[in-house]
């Protein structure tokens, strides 16, 4: 999706609104209030009204219930694109408002069904109602990695690029996994601005306001935007606030440290903020990375960096740091945006960072988007009237979020002490322009070809050619297979 975030945000202000009280226009009002702190201080502007589905057919779906399965974890999960009820917090409202919205527009009832808290939950009862060629869902909401390369072998989902009222074309569509998807013109599923969670796992870096000032560090933004934050620069600045804080001759959670992180991970997005694919499948064949100079020079260095250098503090896999925020000792803290929500429980502020480049030549800043992000599918037993229904319900849907809530949700994570971090937001146009989808990490092979930095790096001691070679074959083996489930995809009558 190609879009300037801050530049939208900026144009679409008028949407932090209340809801258009026209029922069937789905628009927003001009209408904006200033935070609850301070209810004395609400700012009117002139109220506008428009309609922002009006390019889709009025349709009247007769009380339809619109059937949705989703999956559920202590992380993530259907408060993303479903609220039960208002509780005044902007996100959630926003999602209920946006329900009720499209509910009342097109005369239909939107149900949200909760598979369980087990990964593998939505892909047996998935596997199940289909198997017993029920139409119990209309559309599944899945974590892509939960299915794994089932998603195209099971023949659960119906082609997505047959659906009716789906234009890929519009802004709200996020075409980079799409096409990452798409193989001999099969596409199981999609996403869309419909659920936070694209933005959400996006992978960035957060740093410590009072930490930078304390150490006379005020270039950070500007190394972005000069092309200039590098992995060089990235090294040089951290090297310049990690300390024993202590003197007690050790590194460990009582120091000063220049950068924490999950060694995990967040290890693997650095080949992908320096322009690496793990895997790419084309109709030609199957093409794996991580076999260039560039990679190679990137495992030494990271080696260096987590296990020998005593430069980057260890996060737990799926634990808060150990060192508080708020005790300012660490400067920059490897994070998905979705952990911005605790962040601002902290007194002291922070700002946000792509990851670095390689060097100056690199074209742009790249980041991995996790794919906890959820993912939309027909079940391959729904009915076609209601493929269609489905359809035009999933336009709609992310048609409104992307006009009311991602603008919401943005402004929100870049909004700290009722402040707006005009930089930070600036930040979020470089990190969301530049992410970036491995179907090789959502649909891994037995031994995980696209893992290995994460999984590898410590015992290859940052030697990781040999590994690849080692890992070639099976991995070229498991996704010549999975073409082969996409072509035959592809040759379904839809």
């Amino acid at each position: 999706m190609k879009r300037t975030l801050s530049a939208a945000l900026a144009a679409q202000t008028v949407l932090l609104a209340l809801l258009a009280a026209s029922c069937g226009d789905a628009g927003t009002s001009a209408t904006t209030e200033a935070p609850q702190d301070d209810p004395d201080d609400t700012i009117v502007t002139e109220a506008v009204t428009e309609d922002i589905l009006a390019y889709l057919p009025e349709t009247d779906m007769g009380g339809w219930q619109f059937d949705i399965l989703g999956h559920e974890d202590h992380l993530s999960g259907n408060y993303t694109f479903h609220a039960t009820e208002q509780n005044g917090e902007i996100i959630n409202d926003e999602i209920f408002e946006r329900t009720r919205r499209i509910e009342e527009r097109y005369n239909m009832v939107y149900n949200v069904y909760a598979a369980g808290d087990q990964w593998n939950t939505v892909n047996d009862t998935l596997r199940n109602t289909i198997a017993a060629g029920e139409d119990a869902f209309d559309m599944v909401i899945f974590y892509t990695y939960a299915l794994q390369s089932a998603i195209v072998t099971g023949g659960y989902f119906y082609n997505m690029l047959e659906v009716p009222h789906l234009n890929f074309e519009n802004p709200w569509w996020h075409t980079e996994i799409n096409d990452a998807y798409t193989h001999y013109n099969y596409l199981p599923c999609v996403l869309s601005d419909f659920s936070v969670n694209s933005y959400q796992y996006a992978n960035l870096l957060v740093f410590n306001k009072t930490v930078a000032a304390n150490n006379d560090i005020t270039n950070l933004y500007d190394l972005v935007r000069d092309h200039k934050w590098t992995m060089d620069s990235f090294l040089e600045t951290i090297k310049s606030v990690t300390s024993d804080s202590n003197g007690d001759g050790k590194m460990d959670v009582n120091d000063t440290w220049g950068y924490a992180t999950n060694f995990g991970y967040h290890a693997l997005t650095w080949a992908y903020a320096i322009g690496e694919m793990g895997v790419t499948l084309t109709d030609d064949g199957v093409e794996l990375g991580y076999r260039s100079e560039k990679f190679a020079t990137l495992s030494e260095w990271l080696y260096d960096l987590l296990f020998t250098s005593k430069l980057a503090f260890e996060i737990g896999w799926d634990m808060p740091c150990d060192i508080s925020w708020d005790e300012n000792r660490v400067l920059i803290q490897a994070i998905w945006l979705n952990d911005l929500e605790k962040f601002r429980e902290y007194e002291s502020a922070y700002g946000l960072l792509p990851y670095p480049m390689y060097d100056e030549s690199q074209e742009k800043y790249y980041t991995y988007d996790d794919c906890r992000h959820g993912t939309f599918g027909i079940p391959l037993t729904s009915p076609t009237e209601n493929i269609e229904k489905t359809g035009l319900l999933l336009e709609a849907l992310s048609a409104d979020s992307y006009h009311n809530l991602i603008p919401k949700y943005l402004d929100s994570v870049v909004t700290f002490k009722l402040s707006r971090d005009e930089d930070s937001l600036e930040m979020l146009d470089y990190i969301m322009d530049g992410r970036v989808y491995d179907i090789g990490y959502a649909m891994p092979d037995p031994k995980r070809y696209s893992w290995i930095i994460s999984e590898q790096l410590k015992n290859s001691k940052g030697a990781l050619t040999s590994t690849v070679e080692k890992y070639t074959k099976s991995a070229t083996s498991h996704y010549e297979k999975l073409l082969e489930s996409y072509k035959s995809m592809g040759e379904m009558e839809w």
